[in-house]
């Protein structure tokens, strides 16, 4: 359908913002925003809210949902992944909201991820990081040719920190690192420091991270 689409867009003569968003309107897509921090409603609630509105501007179809991790029970690693985990591939035998999560990121065609920077990110993300990446190693191990169900997914990250600026970097990469380790693409932003959006908090007064957070979500959607 998408190739058909795309032979129907080549068509317009005149490559402009209303030719696109015809476009991208037609598509039914998918975008699923992880919100990482403990606050409910917070900066980093915020920067979502931002990027979903760039979305919508470019794919005004789109289906956009925001998951907050503090809604949710999600408990650490508890290393049992050689006994259980790669029984069914990619599945942890742990049994709480990880699997909400984990089925809400399946079914989304584009990704983002918007966190505070703690040290280096809030437990629950944490947490879910770490039995993601078990999960991943163990199928991985026992059954080689397995391909991750997140493969491909285009993937976003939003930042935000007291200082702001330099102090996300960190944070930035242990959030790349684990895309990549999943094989979903990261998307670079226009702007310093390309991996991600930083913001300073609160939120809600940096105008300029609002700005690229909102631009982050056109681009995942024309990603798509």
């Amino acid at each position: 359908m998408i190739a058909a689409l795309e032979k129907l867009f080549s068509l317009f003569k005149g490559f402009n913002l209303q030719t696109e968003t015809l476009f991208y309107g037609l598509m039914v897509v998918k975008i699923v925003g992880i919100c990482a921090s403990h606050r409910k409603g917070g900066s980093s609630y915020r920067l979502l809210e931002e990027a979903m509105k760039g979305v919508k501007e470019v794919n005004p179809t789109a289906e956009t949902k925001i998951v907050e991790l503090a809604k949710l029970r999600i408990n650490p690693c508890m290393s049992i992944c050689p006994e259980g985990c790669s029984r069914v591939s990619f599945e942890c035998v742990m049994k709480d909201d990880l699997q909400t999560v984990f089925a809400e990121m399946k079914s989304a065609d584009g990704i983002l991820i918007s966190s505070p920077r703690y040290f280096i990110v809030p437990s629950k993300l944490q947490a879910l990081m770490e039995r993601m990446y078990c999960v991943n190693y163990c199928t991985k191990y026992d059954h080689p040719e397995a391909v991750h169900p997140l493969a491909n997914k285009p993937i976003g990250f939003l930042t935000v920190s007291a200082s702001g600026g330099y102090s996300t970097i960190p944070l930035l990469e242990h959030l790349e690192k684990f895309a990549l380790w999943l094989n979903m693409k990261p998307v670079m932003t226009k702007t310093f420091p390309f991996r991600g959006v930083v913001a300073t908090d609160p939120a809600e007064k940096d105008m300029q991270a609002l700005q690229r957070a909102k631009a982050l979500g056109q681009t995942i959607a024309k990603t798509i």
